[in-house]
């Protein structure tokens, strides 16, 4: 199954994609001016998190500030904070190992100061790390292990969210009965989420692997208005590469052709480079099939060069990586911050408690690219 952004869990977050910069700037002049450094160590997170989608490594040095601070005053949940945020961003470039280990790290004191849902959200995490590695029997076994703090907190967005990631992870395994069972649950209990959508999309999914072709295309066609009014891009790039699938299948070429050209238009909308690629590389196999060649050659090349430009960026990220982690490492040896008193400030800005929540259960349904 070809995937397009794991992101369920946005729906959960403070930060919309389309105005993660606009949201950084803010943040920024607020850091500026805060002066309280529980306060300071949750903007650093959140401000490291508004550059999830477009430059993690941007966002890597910012929770590493807000980490090393937390540490100097002994914030325990401002570090499980920004230990998860660091799970995440380094997710985001592909670096596995370095998230799972972040995320355990947050883990550990979670269990050390006996906070059950931040255990939830440091194995959401290591979830996440594992599914986009497409170790998804790993994965799920993380997902079990939420699963009960989940039902526990009467969170239909989270329980919906995490039914849908199973039910992924089932698809995934081709165990098609489970996979029908969770992403059904998913749909019922995200009845006014944005989660609904994308459920729908993998409703969609799992009926086309059972060839329940009518089926599938009554949930895609479900599915389109509620992305649609949205404006949710990722769900509707989804949808319309399941629709392309169940035309494909169908050998309705002329139809493949209309919804991969849909499919790009809005991967182009929603700046996915992976999705981009895909959906080139549907509309080079939709001409093919109708035998025209000049269109099928010009897709094929777009596709070719999409896919170089992502190796190109994927090495950037890396070698953006390292060098952070070379800086991070000098600037922690070097550091001599003055310790604060080690009692916790307990009084937060009211317009910061989002993070609180976002942390709890953050960062996919949908978070890394999937080629």
């Amino acid at each position: 199954m070809k995937r397009t952004i794991s992101l369920w869990l946005l729906s959960f977050y403070i930060i919309p994609v389309f105005a993660q910069f606009r949201l950084a700037d803010s943040l920024k002049l607020l850091l500026q001016k805060e002066k309280q450094d529980t306060n300071r160590v949750l903007l650093l997170a959140n401000i490291g998190i508004s550059y999830i989608f477009e430059k993690p490594e941007t966002g890597l040095t910012y929770v590493e500030q807000g980490l090393e601070l937390s540490r100097a005053i002994e914030y325990k949940k401002g570090e499980v904070t920004c230990l998860n945020a660091l799970g995440h961003l380094n997710r985001m470039i592909g670096n596995y190992n370095a998230g799972i280990q972040y995320h355990l790290q947050a883990l550990q004191i979670c269990e050390m100061i006996n906070d059950q849902s931040g255990v939830a959200a440091s194995y959401f995490g290591i979830a996440g790390n594992y599914e986009d590695e497409r170790d998804y029997k790993e994965a799920l076994l993380y997902y079990y292990k939420i699963k009960p703090v989940a039902e526990s907190l009467s969170n239909v967005e989270v329980l919906g969210g995490l039914e849908s990631s199973m039910g992924l992870c089932f698809l995934n395994l081709g165990q098609l009965d489970s996979a029908l069972k969770y992403e059904q649950n998913a749909y019922e209990l995200q009845i006014n989420s944005q989660g609904k959508a994308i459920a729908l999309a993998r409703l969609g999914s799992i009926h086309t692997a059972m060839n329940n072709d009518d089926v599938a295309l009554s949930f895609y066609k479900m599915g389109l208005p509620i992305a649609i009014a949205n404006s949710d891009n990722n769900a509707l790039t989804e949808l319309y590469s399941g629709i392309f699938t169940l035309f494909q299948k169908r050998q309705q070429y002329d139809s493949c052709i209309y919804y991969s050209k849909k499919e790009l238009a809005t991967a182009q909308e929603f700046g996915s480079p992976g999705a981009i690629a895909a959906a080139y590389s549907d509309l080079f196999t939709s001409y093919k099939k109708n035998n025209i060649t000049d269109s099928a050659l010009k897709y094929l090349e777009l596709a070719a060069v999409t896919k170089d430009t992502l190796i190109t960026q994927e090495k950037i990220k890396q070698q953006q990586m390292l060098a952070f982690q070379e800086k991070s490492a000098s600037r922690r040896s070097k550091l001599n911050l003055q310790l604060l008193p080690k009692k916790e400030n307990r009084t937060f800005n009211m317009q910061l408690l989002p993070l609180e929540l976002y942390v709890l259960f953050s960062c996919f349904f949908y978070l890394a690219a999937a080629l």
